[in-house]
């Protein structure tokens, strides 16, 4: 079987008329016409001499406004193989290059950006120039900034000297050579920034810019090298440092806390992880006590009310290490009075619907919220399980007393009355809540009553302790169903 196809015309090309191509030849046609040259670069400029003898004693001889970038060029790239046919000269000839550079930023520049390429393993320059650079004489603090990390290299351990310079500077490694117009995507560069946390950690006490500089190193780090930068973060800083920064700590919880569903927590080792606990606790418990001793010295409060709130201060310092964040909610009234005391803190406002005034804290123990009202009817905590629900309530909500004694407390409420301190820890140990590790006594309790096991907990109250204890927690559990009854009638009521 014959098959045919069909004949294909395709449409005649188009004709170009190369109006650019036929203006650079030239109307006559003898030959292409020179271009013209950017405004500031004459003829000479351009013009390269291949003679490298040529050019090398006009360098000799001091004529270096002769020489072009291009047979500076063609000098730098070919010095090697002229060193080899002139080794008496090499040295003298290469001397003579860096104090010419002294004069001329561009040929500067081009030298110290090889020999960087060269100490980082890229034979880029010949020997003898990497020889002589020390003849070099600064002529600004950028040359003498070069010159320092130049001198860096040839230590036995480069990258302690560059990542000193780089801290002295506040300066990242990419960040110095950058600015220094150096290579910034060599290997050293990387390699420097695992050292950051270790200079970091020998600064007895930070400054604000040398915080910034480490959260900008940490930045900079691949997601690896940054894993093992928090490690040593977490296990060889001091957690007071991050009480005193909080930038610190908003990074780590942005990063690496247990509660940011998009966190690094779990690639963390269990050491970091309970050192993270602690950075993070110590700054939590840290305005907690804060806003503790704030209300007790400036809000005029009851005996019993500043008698509690003082035990209630001392026991959570039990459990520091434990707190991941806190979240502060004030009446109105507590606002106009400690205002000014508590502006590097966030604070929320309780809506006013109609109850005894209090401060509470929102404590996050990583698997459990614990809600902590400071004073008032009831002054009670709560226990809640932690999940989305619950986390958008607490956390995420505008709150008011009765909206939280609203909320399904299912998991827990404890008083403050009478030896409360010995039940609450019961409570808590039932929920995995530990006291911080090592502790022997609990503090805000005397030595009879605050000594501590890990296994048992604190020691059980006498009997005659008890029964007293017995009769003040039957009046608190009367109040504290006639509060909730005017919570549950108030959420009702708002809910229509």
């Amino acid at each position: 079987m014959n098959i045919q196809f069909r004949k294909i015309h395709l449409p005649p090309l188009p004709k170009v008329n190369a109006h650019a191509l036929t203006k650079l030849v030239g109307n006559d046609n003898n030959g292409l016409m020179t271009p013209v040259l950017p405004i500031g670069v004459s003829k000479s400029q351009i013009v390269s001499r291949s003679n490298l003898d040529e050019i090398i004693e006009d360098i000799e001889n001091g004529n270096n406004k002769k020489i072009t970038p291009l047979e500076w060029i063609h000098c730098l790239y070919n010095k090697d193989k002229w060193d080899a046919k002139n080794p008496n000269k090499s040295i003298s000839t290469s001397e003579a290059i860096w104090k010419a550079a002294e004069q001329n930023t561009w040929l500067k520049q081009r030298l110290f950006w090889n020999l960087v390429l060269n100490y980082d393993g890229q034979k880029v320059l010949a020997s003898s120039l990497v020889k002589t650079y020390s003849v070099f004489s600064s002529q600004d603090a950028r040359d003498r900034m070069r010159l320092l990390i130049i001198k860096s290299f040839q230590l036995e351990k480069p990258m302690i000297g560059l990542i000193k310079l780089c801290c002295r500077q506040l300066l990242t490694p990419r960040e110095l050579f950058f600015q220094h117009q150096l290579p910034s995507k060599i290997l050293i560069i990387k390699e420097c920034l695992t050292l950051v946390v270790s200079q970091f950690s020998k600064i007895t006490s930070p400054n604000q810019q040398q915080v910034d500089w480490l959260l900008r190193c940490l930045e900079e780090m691949s997601q690896e090298q940054q894993i093992k930068a928090v490690e040593s973060l977490l296990t060889l800083v001091d957690p007071q440092v991050g009480t005193k920064h909080s930038e610190i700590i908003d990074w780590l919880r942005q990063y690496y806390a247990s509660s940011n569903s998009n966190s690094r927590w779990n690639e963390l080792s269990s050491e970091a992880k309970a050192a993270m606990r602690k950075w993070l606790g110590a700054v939590s418990y840290q305005d907690f006590q804060k806003l503790a001793n704030l209300v007790l010295d400036r809000v005029r409060l009851e005996d019993h009310e500043h008698r509690r709130l003082k035990s209630r201060s001392g026991f959570w310092s039990n459990y520091s290490d434990r707190f991941e964040r806190i979240r502060i909610l004030l009446p109105k009234s507590s606002v106009n009075i400690l205002g000014n005391y508590l502006n590097h803190q966030d604070v929320s406002i309780l809506l006013n619907d109609g109850s005894d005034s209090t401060e509470v804290c929102i404590f996050d123990f990583g698997n459990w919220f614990l809600v902590e009202f400071f004073r008032g009817n009831g002054s009670e905590t709560r226990i809640f399980r932690k999940d989305t629900e619950s986390e958008q309530k607490l956390f995420h909500s505008q709150l008011s007393i009765k909206k939280l004694r609203c909320l399904d407390s299912n998991n827990g409420i404890h008083d403050h009355e009478f030896c409360w301190q010995y039940f609450c820890e019961q409570l808590l140990r039932t929920k995995n809540i530990f006291p911080n590790k090592n502790i022997q006594y609990f503090k805000g309790l005397s030595d009879e009553h605050g000594k501590y096991n890990r296994q048992t907990g604190l020691p059980k109250p006498s009997s005659n302790d008890l029964s007293k204890r017995k009769y003040k927690v039957e009046r608190w559990k009367q109040t504290m169903v006639q509060l909730e009854q005017e919570a549950k009638q108030y959420c009702d009521y708002n809910q229509t």
